[in-house]
């Protein structure tokens, strides 16, 4: 068996799996790997300087990947993640993925090795075909075959069985750069408060591209709703802010005053690399995000930065003319926009019980009601004046009990080794240390 490890990430419409198989390669040096993925994200990867095959689209796709896992130097294949192959259309199954090369498939939603249906809540309602093709009422995850191992990168993975959790970052996290430095270099100035709000890259292809998906031809009628809201938000907040968002459209990059907002001033960042934008969550006072499986929402809050997930979970809402307001003008633009979510725009509430299992992480994330202004006011105050980092310091505690990405590795491919299925086999590997605030 050879040393080189092959990562495929095939997603051409969610980032954080690849990411997190970068944050990965970073800490085995001494091996070769070759990660194959989606065009769209080649370059991504390429700018961490990996090694990387672009996967086609289409009925190639499982020729390709069958013909890399037979390749003979292989140590291991290692898919991130296993549950893309039924979420997108990747055009190859877990099967094509068996070859000499032990099969290590990572699991960062803790779904299992059984198949798992999952309903995507934006199609539940929906009649645009466009919906339907790019967003199914439901997906089937695929059963696993017996000898694949399950790896479960903390920060984001909880202890349900049947998996080998462990620290992805270990002791790689910190910023290049300083707070006012990374503000200065945007433009912002030292003295207003920074909130980075994220939209993940699947919600942006939902509500605002509508030859894909959207039901409405007019995307910018969703931005500028969304936009209205965030910054009716920063105005409740009274002081000087600046709202960085990312994963939306627009110009990228240019600071512009918030109509009719005094104080709030807005910013777009699209298409950061990685080190890019750990500086800027370093540097932020509160990041936002809709999706609790954020794996850039909990590296935020591994650097100190105070966190708060907008879902949906209840259905609460505002009385105000406001939100009223508000609400009517979406339900025009995007009919049955306000489904229930813990992950816009999946849904995914009782989907996500396994990753909810012994997750002291995500039990100490703040949420905020999605279409509660007055809550995400008292929430996001409390976030900003509070010294308290509760989520951090719930993963700090956590990942010194795991194994770092080196021994994790050597664990999956010795078949000698403690069983997976032993959520508490891991040992005391000693604290880590990360840089925060």
């Amino acid at each position: 068996m050879g040393e080189r490890l092959l990562i495929v990430s095939p997603s051409a419409h969610s980032l954080g799996e690849l990411a997190n198989a970068m944050v990965m390669a970073a800490q085995l040096p001494d091996r070769p790997i070759t990660v194959m993925t989606s065009a769209g994200y080649a370059d991504y990867a390429r700018g961490a300087g990996l090694s990387v095959r672009e996967l086609p689209r289409g009925r190639r796709a499982a020729e390709v990947v069958g013909r890399a896992v037979a390749e003979p130097d292989l140590a291991a294949v290692i898919l991130a993640d296993h549950h893309l192959t039924a979420l997108e259309r990747v055009h190859f199954t877990v099967a094509d993925l068996i070859g000499p090369a032990p099969l290590i498939c990572v699991d960062s939603l803790c779904l299992g090795p059984e198949g798992r249906r999952l309903e995507l809540a934006i199609s539940q309602h929906s009649i645009s075909p466009q919906m339907r093709h790019w967003f199914p009422l439901e997906v089937h995850t695929e059963t696993l075959p017996g000898e694949a191992t399950l790896l479960r990168p903390v920060p984001v993975a909880g202890g349900a069985p049947g998996g080998l959790a462990f620290d992805l970052y270990g002791t790689t996290l910190r910023p290049r750069h300083g707070r006012e430095q990374t503000r200065e270099s945007l433009g912002i100035a030292a003295d207003r408060t920074v909130i980075v709000t994220a939209m993940s890259n699947w919600a942006v292809r939902a509500m605002t591209k509508p030859h894909e998906a959207s039901p409405t031809r007019d995307r910018d009628e969703y931005l500028r709703l969304r936009t209205r809201w965030l910054v009716e938000l920063a105005v409740r907040l009274d002081r000087r802010i600046t709202l960085v968002s990312l994963g939306a459209t627009g110009d990228p990059g240019t600071i512009r005053p918030a109509e009719g907002a005094g104080r709030v001033e807005l910013v777009n960042l699209p298409g950061l690399a990685m080190e890019e934008f750990t500086d800027l969550v370093a540097a932020a006072d509160l990041y936002l995000c809709d999706n609790l499986t954020s794996g850039a929402m909990a590296r935020a809050a591994l650097l100190g930065t105070p966190v708060v997930a907008l879902t949906n979970e209840a259905g609460v809402w505002d009385g105000s003319d406001f939100v009223q307001g508000w609400r009517a003008e979406m339900e025009r633009v995007f009919p049955h926009f306000d489904f229930r979510y813990l992950v816009n725009p999946f849904g995914w509430v009782r989907e996500l019980d396994p990753l909810r299992t012994d997750n002291p992480y995500l039990d100490a994330v703040v949420r905020a009601p999605a279409y509660s202004l007055e809550q995400q006011v008292r929430i996001c105050t409390e976030a900003l004046d509070s010294a308290e980092r509760p989520a951090r310091d719930a993963l700090v505690e956590r990942v010194g009990t795991l194994p770092k990405v080196p021994a994790a590795l050597e664990r999956a491919l010795d078949p000698r080794g403690p069983s997976t299925a032993d959520p508490h086999h891991c040992g005391q590997q000693g604290r880590q240390h990360v840089e925060h605030r």
